[in-house]
């Protein structure tokens, strides 16, 4: 079932802490809910912000967030792991899920001990599951023995969830390329790559002629996460020994030998891609490469249908930037640039991002294509993730490519309608080779790869990826006026000013944050500015901005600590910086923020709440129409608690009522006249707490 998209506009709002309650209390409760440095408190709605949808009808992929539905399952325990199932499709089968054990257990250092908890676990549901492989990011890649649905599958995941050695569960959901074929007859070939007096017939080529007078990219590799490659006299010499990732083949080259059997269409969707990055130039034939110069890496983690699955893009990511998998080889050849023609539905999984700030973390920059359903890139992994660069597409007038992806996440847009490239003729197996035309966000991230390829050659100094990407959308031209209604990012991809800039030496300011979820049972963002200014003009201002609501504009780096979040859902976080010369840099990333854990009370069913310092427990009681009061009262035990209670969301923020708990000293919240609904109750331990006693009860 799809979920429409919820256009309700955020708003920012201070928490409402001055009930009347000790002084001793609100200092607990303001250091309870403080940040490390400042703290923000939020109360927001999903999904907000400008141009996320272009009409009211427009649907997004079904089950993009899970959040809610972890809500109400009292079998789950105080301390659980985060659970992803935004990726699974509601009526699809699923049998591979990834489990990743916290650091310290026996199950993170021993692999063989994971098998017998997965017997047990198996057991309850009536099959088999088995441990398959450790992944890069130090997870480990499960299977059940049949197909699961998508309720077993979540019911299954909660199961693993309930291990308190568990630190995440997620489905490995299906990724594809990012293209659709278009007519072969079409003309001029390479429009892409038009400049100078054909400009204004082509106002979205890329510039390259006046780049490649200064680089080529020689002495850079480019790692290709897609299916592969196939022989091609155009670009065997620039290929070099890649490697095979996906779960059938493991082993190889990276090569797409194509599909001796099945029913899908076969295609050479990497051939064409690898084309676009580095085809031999000047050789007499064929076409031009982007990054002619350069070497490209073939990491095969889609098989010959263009299909694959998430574990098996992670693992690649992980490898090509030169990090260890096991059971694997070494990549001999790290790469500075990896390009990702593909992706799928979904918030940024926990697998995806470790993988990604792996990689980005040794120097490697991580293109994504925006994707092709005409929908808000936004709710599509791995384009989603923080660290990445995000490619739509143009057409050659600088209008939108055809369905292409947009929105704030977008970093910028390249060439994608159209794009004649490397290709092998064969409906089975490649028998010769040809070239053809494709369309898509798959043909527009490997022009902005390969000209990071040329600019990184160029730089007297490698670039930082979050240099990288700025160094892309500052230099990016204006596009033509009145061609864009949706967001497609800082402009058009230009060679030719990257490349000059990158030459010059001049290191930009560049705009970078990471956000993160830490906990899995309170609703709290832990966010860290990681800009920089290497260049010389030192950074004067920063301003943050969640969702719709106002900005926040600081002088300093801030490690935004414990921000809390009202609403379960998705927020684009933007940040933006300026340095002393007035230049600026901006980055914008989705953030998916998950609902906790919440068990369901009965009215006047008591529970004992025991927890360390910090830790948090959320409850739920329903209280029907006609209730002439809630009473929520704490008493005994040891330790010092706070007791919030709110209607509708498991949140801290903005309590209707609350009381603090100090040496078993009773406590009661009473709300007279209860709105008819779902009310949260937030235990949170100040101390360490044991057997404080805490009971919910109406009068009707």
């Amino acid at each position: 079932m799809k979920k429409r998209f919820d256009k309700s506009r955020p708003v920012l709002r201070q928490a409402q802490l001055d009930h009347t309650t000790t002084s001793r209390a609100k200092k607990l409760r303001a250091a309870l809910l403080g940040a490390t440095y400042l703290s923000l408190s939020l109360a927001l709605t999903a999904c907000g912000g400008r141009n996320d949808v272009d009409s009211a009808d427009q649907t997004i992929p079904s089950a993009t967030n899970n959040a809610a539905t972890t809500a109400d399952d009292s079998r789950l325990p105080s301390r659980t792991a985060m659970i992803n199932t935004s990726g699974m499709e509601a009526g699809a089968s699923n049998d591979r899920f990834i489990v990743k054990y916290r650091d310290g257990t026996s199950e993170r250092t021993s692999p063989e001990t994971v098998q017998p908890l997965l017997n047990a676990h198996g057991k309850r549901f009536g099959m088999k599951a088995r441990h398959l492989r450790r992944l890069g990011v130090g997870a480990d890649l499960i299977a059940s023995d049949r197909k699961l649905t998508a309720v077993e599958a979540t019911a299954f995941m909660r199961d693993l969830a309930s291990n308190p050695d568990v630190e995440y569960v997620e489905a490995d959901v299906p990724m594809h390329t990012t293209m659709t074929p278009n007519d072969p007859d079409y003309a001029p070939r390479q429009w892409a790559l038009q400049q100078r007096g054909n400009m204004s017939n082509w106002p979205a080529g890329i510039r390259p002629e006046q780049a490649w007078d200064i680089s080529n990219g020689s002495g850079v590799v480019i790692a290709m996460l897609d299916n592969g490659v196939t022989p091609h006299s155009d670009l065997d010499a620039n290929i070099l020994p890649g490697y095979d990732f996906t779960a059938s083949n493991r082993g190889g080259n990276g090569s797409n030998p194509g599909l001796a059997e099945g029913t899908c269409g076969v295609t050479w969707h990497g051939t064409h891609v690898a084309g676009i990055l580095a085809a031999l130039t000047n050789n007499g034939k064929g076409m031009a490469g982007t990054a002619w110069g350069a070497k490209v890496v073939p990491v095969r983690v889609l098989n010959g249908c263009g299909s694959g699955l998430m574990s098996d893009v992670a693992d690649g990511v992980t490898w090509a930037a030169g990090g260890t998998v096991s059971g694997v080889p070494a990549n001999p050849f790290p790469a500075r640039v990896l390009n990702l023609s593909l992706g799928g539905n979904g918030n940024c999984s926990i697998t995806y991002q470790q993988a990604i700030d792996d990689a980005t973390g040794r120097g490697a920059s991580v293109v994504v294509a925006a994707g092709n359903d005409n929908l808000n890139a936004g709710f599509y992994q791995p384009g989603n993730c923080q660290g990445v660069i995000v490619a739509s597409s143009l057409m050659p007038d600088g209008t939108r490519g055809n369905s292409a992806n947009y929105g704030p996440v977008v970093d910028l847009a390249a060439p994608g309608e159209n794009i004649w490239s490397t290709w092998a003729s064969g409906g089975r197996t490649p028998t010769s080779e040809s070239y053809t035309f494709l369309s898509g966000t798959s043909m527009a991230a490997p022009f902005v790869s390969g000209v990071i390829a040329l600019a990184q050659a160029a730089a007297p100094k490698p670039l930082t990826p979050p240099e990288v990407r700025s160094l892309l959308m500052q230099n990016a031209r204006a596009f033509v006026p009145g061609s864009q209604t949706f967001p497609l990012g800082a402009g058009m991809l230009d060679a030719a000013a990257t490349v000059e800039a990158a030459r010059s030496g001049k290191i930009p300011a560049a705009a970078d944050f990471r956000c993160v979820q830490k906990k899995s049972n309170v609703m709290q963002l832990d966010c860290q500015d990681l800009s920089t200014s290497r260049g010389g003009p030192t950074l004067v201002s920063r301003t943050w901005k969640l969702g719709d609501n106002p900005e926040v504009t600081v002088t300093d780096a801030r490690h935004w600590d414990n921000l809390n979040i009202e609403y379960a859902g998705n927020y684009d976080m933007s940040l933006k910086v300026t340095d002393s010369s007035g230049a600026t840099s901006k980055v914008v990333r989705r953030l998916a923020v998950y609902a906790p854990p919440v068990q369901t009370l009965r009215p006047d069913q008591a529970i004992r709440f025991s927890a360390n310092s910090y830790e948090v427990s959320f409850y739920s009681i329903t209280v029907p129409a006609g209730a002439k009061s809630l009473t929520t009262a704490m008493s005994g035990g040891a330790g010092t608690a706070i007791m919030r209670v709110r209607r509708d969301t498991p949140s801290m923020l903005n309590p209707i009522c609350e009381g603090t708990i100090v040496s078993g000293r009773a406590q009661n919240c009473v709300i007279s006249n209860p709105q008819p609904g779902t009310y949260y109750i937030a235990l949170s331990a100040f101390t360490n707490v044991q057997d404080v006693s805490m009971v919910a009860s109406l009068a009707n």
